[in-house]
Formats: structure tokens, sequence, C-alpha cells
């Protein structure tokens, strides 16, 4: 597509000339262009993957790692006079662990590009080592609007998801044309994603006509019991909950303990099986959980319906919560690194302004001027015996056709577009 609108290619003539010179080396391990242990006129390029590993939420980590080394390892099997090595750095979904680690892989002249980092706060933490070290990153899951301006003027940050913004503007959309509740409770867990995300979603909701129960509500995720905010909200006709799923999934097998009568909605951190695990089965039953993300099922079609079953195959298990933008993230950067992109200014030139739309098998990717991905599409799951299933897809704020997961039938509600499963 050429320049991307709105986002000139930023950098001064004499911060090019640092870049270069420090970075000439990137990707390379000689100077014929050999990495050590490579065949004669082979290189090797890295890649890290930045996100826990370990930890409470670690799951939503490693389902992009693994998304990640299903594109690495489909590239490398191609051949090629380029081979990609994936490397990984484990945050713990922490922001001070992954301050502490930052020099490993921004110190690392052989990696170019970085998927991750994973969770917002996180992100916001390192976003300024990112800039700094001119290392492109891609992050399949950090949402929390405000990343793109942590860093004036950076030019290092993307995502392949759409941010906090958008959904909260699709839950607000989905609670006051579907759900419809008399009342709505809030409760968020105070990192920078639950926060930002149910200040957001109140505040849009309540514009839209839909009562607000009593104060926004606030809990430590580290506090086994939540009984405090239960009690006050347990009587509303519905609970939004931000936060990420091993939390989410207690605080609802706690409400269901306390006799709530409440429907119970989360976002994107809660879009996990161990939400199911964490509930306790069935309490979970009925849930709904969001995500301006498509999953990859079994029940999927298309191009999602074979990385389902490439990703099962290849990695031994289904893929999870943004495992396609885990893919399809890897998958930009490999495209660039094997258009002769293999230094960190060139991939990040490459990244800033020669993508165009990627079509990916999550979804169509563009990137705004900030990073922000380009998208209206926003989707809604229920668990339903014990498993997590497609409900609705929106398209916010539009009257554009949607399409769930396993096929359904479209309406129109208010400005939002909604595909019901069948």
């Amino acid at each position: 597509m050429g320049q991307r609108r709105g986002r000139p290619w930023r950098r001064s003539s004499a911060l090019l000339l640092v870049a270069g010179v420090i970075l000439a080396a990137c990707g390379s391990d000689d100077g014929d262009g050999g990495g050590a242990g490579q065949p004669e006129g082979k290189r090797k390029v890295s890649i890290a993957f930045v996100g826990a590993k370990t930890g409470d939420n670690a799951n939503l980590g490693l389902n992009i790692r693994d998304g990640a080394k299903l594109a690495v390892d489909e590239e490398n099997a191609k051949g090629g006079n380029v081979t990609i090595e994936l490397k990984e750095f484990d945050t713990a979904g922490d922001s001070a662990q992954a301050s502490t680690i930052k020099d490993q892989f921004i110190g690392d002249e052989s990696i170019v590009g970085v998927v991750g980092s994973a969770f917002s706060g996180e992100t916001k933490a390192l976003l300024p080592a990112f800039q700094e070290g001119g290392l492109v990153m891609i992050s399949p899951s950090a949402t929390n609007k405000d990343l793109p301006n942590v860093v004036p003027n950076q030019t290092v940050f993307h995502r392949t998801i759409a941010d906090d913004a958008l959904q909260a503007s699709g839950i607000a959309e989905y609670l006051a044309n579907v759900e419809k509740p008399a009342t709505a409770a809030y409760v968020h867990d105070n990192t920078e994603y639950g926060k930002g995300l149910t200040v957001d979603v109140e505040k849009a909701a309540t514009a839209k006509g839909v009562k607000r129960a009593g104060s926004i509500e606030v809990v430590d995720p580290k506090n086994q019991d939540f009984s405090a905010t239960i009690t006050k909200v347990k009587d509303a006709a519905l609970v939004f909950y931000g936060g990420y799923y091993a939390e989410a999934g207690r605080f609802k097998k706690q409400l269901a303990d306390n006799q709530s009568k409440a429907k119970f909605l989360s976002g994107d951190g809660s879009l996990d099986p161990g939400f199911v695990t964490s509930a306790g089965g069935a309490a979970a039953e009925e849930a709904r959980l969001s995500c301006p993300c498509n999953l990859a099922l079994e029940s999927s079609q298309g191009n999602l319906k074979a990385f389902y079953d490439n990703f099962k195959q290849k990695i031994g298990r289904e893929p999870g919560l943004y495992s396609p933008e885990g893919y399809d993230s890897t998958k930009i950067l490999i495209q660039g690194i094997k258009a002769g992109n293999d230094t960190r200014p060139k991939l990040l030139q490459y990244v800033e302004n020669d993508v165009g739309v990627y079509q990916g098998v999550s979804k169509t990717i563009e990137f705004e001027a900030n990073g922000n991905l380009r998208s209206r599409q926003f989707f809604v799951f229920q668990v339903k015996g014990g498993k997590i299933v497609p409900l609705q897809t929106l398209t916010v704020g539009g009257s554009g056709t949607g399409a769930g997961s396993s096929g359904g039938s479209t309406t129109t509600t208010g400005g939002a577009t909604t595909t019901t499963a069948g």
C-alpha cells in the first residue's frame, strides 16, 4: 500500500545513523551473513515472544507463544536462505518482572521484532525500551486504549487486536440492544486492562440508557474472598467484570454461591477455559465472555478452521484465546524478514509503512497511524455445557454483516449488527 496515511517515517537522520551503526549486525552473526552453526549462505534471524509463560494467567501468554511457534515452524519447513528463530521471554504477566528482563531482548541484536508484549500493564512498562531500541513490536493481546500514547511520537507499537475503546463500545451496544438489563453493576481488578475497560464500558453503557447499580467496585485479584463486593452487586440484573480469567471465574463462583441471579459478562481477559475451571463448572454456565477477536474452534469455517486443524495437529492441543492473533503477528514479521528487512530499522520501516492490508487467519489486519488495528468486529461467547462457544458477532457502530464462528442468522439491533450462532 506504500506510505501509510498520517504516519510518515518520523526518525531524524541522526537517529537513523545511530540505529544503523548500533544495529548493523542484527540478524547476523558474522560479516558474510551466515550465523554460527549455519550452512554457508544461510542466515539466522530471531523474533522474540515476550509475555507470560508462568503465573496465574499464563494460558493467555502460552496461547500466543504457540501461535508464534506454529508460524515459525511452518516458515522454516519451507527452506530458503533465512532461518527464523523464536526466542522466548517470560514476564509472568507482571510489569515489574517484565522490566527486570527487558535488557535480555532489547540488548540481543539478533532479535529484529517482537510478538508481544502480551498484557497491557507490561506493555506500558516496556514501551520506552522498545522505542529506544528501535525494536518493532506487534501485540496480539494488549488492548488498553492509551498504549499508543505512552511514548510521545512512538513508532514501534502495533497490535493485531482492537483496543478497549472498540471493545467497550461493543459491550455497551450489546448491553443496551441485546441484554437490556434493568440494572448493571461494574467491577474491575484495578489493572491497566481491567480498570480501563470497565470505566469505558460503564460510561458508554450509561450513555446508551443502561442504568448503573451503585458505584464501580474494585477488587484485589490476590484476595481469595470477594464477599464484601459480592454483597454490593449481587442484586443487580447483570454484573460486568473487568479483569483476567482466574479471578473472574472465582468471582463468578462466589456470585453463584451467594444465590445471585445476576447475569455475568466479562471481557477478553476472561475468555479462556481457565475461567470455567476457576468458576467450578456449574457456576460458569451461561456466563457471557466478549472479545474484539475470534476463537479458532472445531466448528469454525474457512481459514480459521484450517488454522484450528493445523494448530491441533502440530502443537498437540486446541488453539486458545489470541492464538490466531499470535500466529498472524508472527507471520507479518516473517513476511517482512523474507522480503529482506532483516535488521531492526528495516523491519520497523516495513511494519510501519509497507504491510498494507494483511489477510490473516484471525481477521483482516490493517494498522492505523498510531499502530492500532483498524477494525469494527466484536464477538460474544457463552459458557454452555462447560465449554466456551460462540454466541453473537457485532459490527460496532455500523450496519455491516457479521459472521459467527459456526454460522447462524444475522439481525441488526440499533447500531450493531448481530449474528446469533446456530
